[in-house]
């Protein structure tokens, strides 16, 4: 007897990206306000590149 394997559903993720750079050389992404504010607390000098 054979069983099929189900194929996985793709998880769309709708919430929009939000790029922050750090310092001089790093940049990362974070997907709600509410990351931001909390990588502004450790990095002041933290800003929003769109």
């Amino acid at each position: 007897m054979y069983y099929k394997m189900r194929a996985k559903k793709v998880k769309i993720d709708l919430r929009p990206k939000i790029k922050i750079q750090i310092d001089s050389r790093t940049m990362i992404t974070v997907r709600s306000m509410d990351a931001f504010k909390a990588w502004k607390e450790r990095y002041p000098e933290a800003l929003i590149v769109e």
